[in-house]
Order: structure tokens, then sequence, then C-alpha cells
């Protein structure tokens, strides 16, 4: 029987086109939201957009709801432009959860730079 890993993140921060880009794939729950939020909360205000791309996370729970909110409430006090996209399994929780409508969705990376340009 193969064994399971759990609570595997990879997070990336990059600047692309004058945007910055927060790449993060794997299992975002309770063992590794740290991650992502020590990469949300270094973006300095003034910095220009902030895209961030779960498109790679294939678990996502209740904690990553709560750390997108806190990302989309301290974008909006700082004046910052951010930008989401998602794979289906995060969508599907956003969606449940009834707080999409909180967020810029795009379908894929490019097309979020592309409208932060």
């Amino acid at each position: 029987m193969p064994t399971e890993v759990h609570g595997v993140l990879t997070v990336e921060r990059l600047r692309l086109a004058g945007a910055n880009v927060v790449v993060a794939s794997g299992d975002l729950d309770l063992a590794t939201v740290r991650r992502l939020r020590w990469a949300l909360d270094s973006v300095a205000p003034g910095s220009g957009p902030l895209v961030l791309d779960l498109s790679g996370v294939s678990f996502f729970g209740s904690v990553g709801v709560a750390a997108l909110l806190e990302t989309a409430r301290r974008a909006r006090a700082f004046r910052i432009d951010f930008r989401l996209t998602c794979s289906d399994a995060v969508t599907r929780v956003l969606e449940q959860a009834g707080v999409q409508g909180e967020f810029t969705l795009f379908e894929s990376r490019s097309h979020a730079l592309a409208h932060a340009e």
C-alpha cells in the first residue's frame, strides 16, 4: 500500500509583469497555511498588484478560506489590487463557503497578469 503524504505545500514568490505573484501548489491546510500567509504578508503596499495562483492546490481546507479572506481584507485596506486564480478544488470550497464573490477570480495566471498590467 502506498504511503500518502499530507501537509505538503510549496510556495514561490515571483515578480512578473509588474505584479507580485505568489504561486502555491499542494495541500493548503492547518499544517501549511503559515507558509502561504508569510508569503502573502510580505507583499509591501505600493509594490504593485498581487496575483495569487492557487491553480496547483489539490486540497483546500477552511484555514485556506480564512487566509484568503484576510488577504482580501488586507489588500483592500492597503489598496493592493488582489487577483486570484484557483484550482477546481479551491473554487468548489469558495463556492460552498459562499465567499467567491469576495475575490476577483481569473481562469489563469496569464489572464490575471494581463489584467494587472
